[in-house]
C-alpha cells in the first residue's frame, strides 16, 4: 500500500514554540540579514558557527529534522552537481590527475563544499521561518515591510495577495500530485522500473493531469475573485500591530550576530 508522502517542504507546523511566537516581520528581516551574512563569511573555522546557530534555531522551533532531511532528497542531486562542477578539472591543471586532462582540483572542491554549505544553511533557515509561520502571517509581514514602496506606486497589496495565493497552493499541489500518482499506480503504472523512456512516460501520466487540474483550480479561483468584485489595487490592507519589545530585542541581537560572525571570519 502506498503511504501518504510527507508534508510539503517548509509547510507550517502548528506548534507553540519560541520561534513561532516571534513576529513574522522580525523573522523575515533576520532571514534576509542571514542570507547576506552567510555569503559574506569566507572559508574559515568561524563558518561552523552558522551550523551551530541553525541547530539552535531548529531545536527552538521543534522541527522534525528527519522528515525534512527525507524531503530534501531532490535537492541532493543539485548539491552533488555543484560539488562536482567545482572539483573536477578538465584542463590538466588539477591537483590530483586521474586520466589524461581529467583530474580533481582541491581548491575547487573547497569552493564547491563552501557553496553547498551556504545553500544548505540558507535552506535550513528558510525552513525554520516557513515552518513556524502561517502563510497569512508571512504574506501580511511582507506587505507590511514593503508598504513604504506603496508611495512609489508599487501595488503592495497585490504583491501580498499573490504571495498568499502561492503559499496556499503549495500544499494543494502536493495533495493533488499524491492523488494523481495514487490513481496511476492503481492502474498498474510502474514509476521505478523499466528504461528511462518508460519512466518518462510514466511520470508524464502524472504531470499532465496535474497541470490540467491546477489550471482548472486557477480558473475557478479567478472566477471566484471576479464574483467578489476584486479589482487591481482594491484590496483592503490590514494594519498590523507594532512589533513587541521582546521581538525587537531578538531582532537587534540577531542583526548583531549577523554582523559579528562575518567580521570574525575576516579577522581570523
Amino acid at each position: 500500500m502506498m503511504k501518504k508522502p510527507l508534508s510539503p517542504l517548509g509547510s507550517f507546523v502548528a506548534r507553540d514554540t519560541p520561534v513561532a511566537r516571534i513576529d513574522a516581520r522580525v523573522k523575515i528581516v533576520l532571514l534576509l540579514a542571514l542570507t547576506v551574512a552567510v555569503f559574506a563569511t569566507g572559508a574559515s573555522p568561524v563558518f561552523a558557527l552558522w551550523a551551530v546557530l541553525l541547530a539552535a534555531a531548529v531545536r527552538l522551533a521543534r522541527m522534525d529534522v528527519a522528515a525534512h532531511l527525507r524531503a530534501l532528497k531532490p535537492v541532493a542531486f543539485i548539491l552533488a552537481f555543484t560539488l562536482l562542477a567545482n572539483a573536477v578539472a578538465l584542463d590538466g591543471h588539477g591537483d590530483i590527475a586521474l586520466w589524461g586532462g581529467f583530474g580533481l582540483d582541491t581548491a575547487g572542491a573547497l569552493r564547491g563544499f563552501l557553496a553547498i554549505a551556504r545553500i544548505a544553511l540558507l535552506l535550513g533557515f528558510s525552513l525554520v521561518v516557513s515552518a513556524s509561520s502561517t502563510p497569512p502571517q508571512l504574506a501580511d509581514a511582507c506587505v507590511s515591510l514593503l508598504s513604504p514602496l506603496g508611495r512609489l506606486g508599487v501595488p503592495v497589496s497585490d504583491v501580498g495577495l499573490m504571495l498568499s495565493l502561492a503559499l496556499r497552493f503549495i500544499p494543494i499541489v502536493s495533495e493533488e500530485f499524491f492523488r494523481v500518482q495514487l490513481a496511476q499506480r492503481s492502474r498498474g503504472v510502474d514509476f521505478s522500473g523499466g528504461s528511462i523512456l518508460h519512466r518518462i512516460r510514466a511520470w508524464a501520466s502524472v504531470l499532465t493531469p496535474l497541470v490540467v487540474s491546477l489550471f482548472r483550480r486557477a480558473d475557478r479561483l479567478g472566477e471566484s475573485m471576479c464574483a467578489r468584485c476584486y479589482a487591481e489595487g482594491g484590496q483592503i490592507s490590514v494594519e498590523m500591530p507594532p512589533v513587541p519589545v521582546r521581538d525587537r530585542l531578538v531582532l537587534v541581537c540577531g542583526l548583531a550576530v549577523c554582523a559579528l560572525i562575518p567580521a570574525l571570519a575576516w579577522l581570523l
